[in-house]
């Protein structure tokens, strides 16, 4: 008996007899004793507050053998409800009561359900893992309101690459615990915060209004660049992309709401990182490409709201410091106000092939800016424009720049068409299309010359009018007297072969002289000017002594290169 007692205890076993005819229920101590009798117990099963309501059927059909087997209740306790499981002995013929025993399952349902929560969850960051973030999520859609409306937001850590790289991989975890503490702090305990992998986090957010919605992703944004870690020179930012599912519309799913949050953060990265894009309409997606279906979006309404603008950095005379040309470049001006970079969004053209369209659009904008200079009264010089090296892919090329020319009356000896050195690796239909733009009256130019050297050996026999030597080429040729000679010796040969030479990321005097000495024809740089607006540009053509009178003026000073 003794070793019994010890082994029901430590099982958390109890033993209880239940007699039908008298409604009597009797619990026994670890002697076998009865400790407790309740009578009636069916009868005020009801009242029993120890109960828990949803189990009282459930003891009922057990006591009157109308379920077989174990029955799992909640029983309450010291103000707190445990598990137990319910056995009964099964009842030989003239039995007149029932016997079974009552073991406390609370602990195992404890440890059963972290278990279960720990499988549910990202083992680092403590966050719902990608398939049970998911389930949530499709859970919640199905059965939500069909009135209210919801926002999925996809987050990505920006530059999370180099964090790794420049301060180790254990620096890379604590950045990505650090961030998950952060949004589990930041958002609702009824959202839904999933780590997907990587650097890369989905938040679902319940019942929430568009304006409350983008009112906490900007609030993100900014809170996310003041969290702090153990490398005090890290400063950390993240890109979000959000999409917004009004009430209203139904049967949409988790995957679906990702693949546009997806897409709205890819034009965030596009943008420039560090921000927040918006899907503004939840429309059926070419889910081969996230890459070329946002860009075609993002280049479709930005050209729509004209939102691309075209800046133009005026070309310097070094024999009399006259403006003798600009330089066309893109620069999006979103909604916002912001100004965004080419180096934030080009490369995406550029790997999607949409570059093309866009330099359609600047060359058509350029080609109208020349026209109402001219209605203006105001002497027009002539304007270089990028040309991509995809262009040389389709023969009809020069045929459509020659039809926007003709529609604003423009001179084709206005434009000069640039092509990067590095572009040159097809060489062959290259050649084709400069000489093509030239027969057609354009000129034609080689820009950032000197960053490659494959063309050194090809550029004596390539249609072209003027070579651009590039911001690298001068940097390393001013640093000694050897780079001088190399400089002008270049400079030399270049216009031995009939180029006009020209050198871009002027900034200093000394780098005027050194190239003025060197026998360089003109110089394009922030020196002279930063890239201006078409407004801008305008004006300073009614003033062409200025660019000559600034650059005396003031003192030696560098304000980065254009773009």
């Amino acid at each position: 008996m003794d070793k019994l007692k010890v082994l029901m205890k430590y099982a958390g076993i109890s033993v209880f007899e239940y007699f039908p005819d008298s409604d009597r229920m009797v619990l026994y101590n670890e002697q076998l004793e009865e400790e407790k009798g309740i009578m009636p117990f069916l009868g005020q099963l009801g009242q029993i507050c120890t109960i828990h309501p949803e189990d009282v059927q459930k003891m009922r059909e057990f006591l009157l053998g109308q379920t077989l087997g174990t029955v799992e209740l909640k029983l309450l306790e010291k103000g707190h409800y445990k598990r137990v499981l319910l056995d009964a002995l099964q009842k030989e013929v003239g039995d007149q009561s029932v016997i079974g025993c009552i073991r406390d399952i609370t602990e195992i349902r404890k440890r059963e359900e972290l278990l279960e929560d720990k499988a549910r969850r990202d083992s680092m960051t403590g966050l719902y893992n990608h398939d049970t973030g998911k389930l949530l999520v499709n859970e919640y859609l199905r059965e939500k309101r069909m009135d209210a409306s919801s926002g999925l937001l996809m987050l990505d850590v920006d530059h999370f690459k180099n964090v790794n790289d420049v301060y180790g991989h254990l620096f890379g975890d604590e950045v990505l615990i650090g961030f998950s503490g952060f949004l589990q702090s930041f958002f609702r305990k009824e959202d839904i915060l999933i780590r997907t992998g990587g650097d890369e986090f989905v938040v679902f957010l319940k019942e929430i209004s568009r304006e409350a919605l983008e009112k906490k992703v900007s609030e993100l944004v900014k809170r996310v660049g003041k969290l702090t870690f153990s490398k005090r020179d890290f400063v950390m930012s993240c890109s979000v992309g959000v999409c917004f599912l009004p009430g209203g519309l139904g049967d949409y799913s988790y995957e679906q709401l990702l693949e546009h949050a997806d897409l709205a953060l890819y034009r965030a990265k596009i943008a420039g990182r560090n921000q927040y894009a918006v899907g503004e309409k939840l429309v059926p997606l070419d889910t081969g490409n996230k890459g070329e279906t946002a860009v075609k979006l993002l280049m479709d309404e930005t050209m729509e709201k004209r939102e691309f603008e075209i800046y133009f950095q005026p070309k310097i005379s070094l024999h009399n410091y006259k403006i003798v040309g600009a330089e066309a470049l893109v620069r999006w001006r979103r909604p916002d106000g912001i100004v965004v970079r080419p180096e934030h969004f080009l490369p995406f053209y550029e790997k999607n092939g949409k570059i093309v369209e866009l330099d359609f659009y600047v060359f058509e904008q350029v080609a109208a800016f020349l026209e109402k200079t001219k209605r203006s009264g105001i002497t027009p010089v002539p304007v270089s424009v990028n040309v991509s090296a995809l262009h040389a892919e389709d023969p009809q090329t020069t045929r459509r720049y020659l039809e926007i020319l003709e529609k604003y009356k423009v001179d084709p000896g206005m434009l000069e068409m640039e092509l990067k050195e590095t572009d040159t690796i097809r060489y062959e239909n290259i050649k084709d299309l400069l000489r093509s733009l030239q027969e057609a009256g354009f000129h034609t130019a080689l820009d950032n010359f000197g960053v490659g050297s494959s063309f050194i050996n090809l550029i004596a026999d390539v249609p072209l009018n003027d070579v651009k030597l590039g911001r690298g080429f001068m940097e390393k040729c001013e640093k000694d007297y050897r780079g001088i000679g190399f400089l002008r010796q270049m400079i030399g040969m270049l216009k031995s072969l009939g180029f006009q030479v020209l050198c871009e990321g002027v900034e200093s005097a000394r780098q005027v002289e050194v190239l003025k000495t060197s026998g360089c024809d003109h110089v394009q740089g922030n020196w002279f000017s930063m890239p201006l607006s078409a407004k801008e540009f305008e004006k300073m053509l009614f003033l062409p002594g200025e660019i000559f009178c600034r650059c005396r003026k003031n003192e030696e000073h560098s304000t980065g290169g254009e773009a």
